[in-house]
């Protein structure tokens, strides 16, 4: 009766054992998830690649686009999100190819591909060693989704294991702009953002 009982026991356990730790272990999605670097807005946040730092994001219900001396109003059933900024690579040439903005509640908005090439923006910037370079982020969504968003830059979305940076910034609803205008420079700053008027 005794070897009976110590047998079931120890069964027991050994269920109980292997079902804590079926439900215990990480994801594979967790385990090969970015190594994320927290920041907020102003902030020199460093990954083990890059670093970043969001100066000012803006809303606007419009955005107007001038290069070349035409300007083009781009209209949403949404809100513009200009982010700016300066990124920088910290030991060998790289490009960052991945920008999206990640809301309160999670959903995730990636950056608008509706401006066009001529106005210097992430992604298809190449950033060098020791030279920050300005950063432009463009992102299209719902008004609500801007309160206490986050910006969330990585080389790639498809690069296990690799940096990302988040930058927690001060965005709100309530500072919605009617129009801004962002003008491509020939000379210093690649680009300008204007408020309406």
């Amino acid at each position: 009766m005794t070897g009976m009982m110590r047998t079931a026991l120890a069964v027991t356990f050994a269920a109980a054992a292997l079902y804590a730790l079926q439900h215990t272990r990480p994801l594979y999605s967790d385990i090969t998830s970015p190594i994320v670097s927290w920041g907020g807005m102003g902030e020199d946040v460093e990954a083990s690649a890059f670093r970043l730092s969001l100066d000012r994001v803006r809303v606007a219900r419009t955005l107007n686009v001038e290069t070349f001396g035409k300007t083009k109003p781009y209209t949403s059933s949404g809100v513009w999100v200009v982010a700016e900024g300066k990124a920088e690579a910290k030991f060998e040439t790289l490009s960052l190819i991945s920008g999206e903005w990640l809301s309160r509640r999670g959903v995730r908005y990636i950056l608008t591909d509706r401006i066009p090439a001529t106005i210097e923006m992430m992604p298809g910037d190449v950033y060098q060693p020791g030279l920050p370079r300005p950063l432009l982020l463009v992102f299209e969504m719902p008004p609500e989704a801007v309160n206490g968003g986050t910006v969330v830059v990585a080389r790639s979305k498809l690069m296990p294991l690799d940096d990302e940076i988040r930058i927690a910034t001060d965005a709100s609803e309530a500072d919605i702009e009617p129009a801004l205008t962002i003008r491509r420079n020939e000379e210093g700053q690649p680009w300008s953002i204007l408020p309406q008027g």
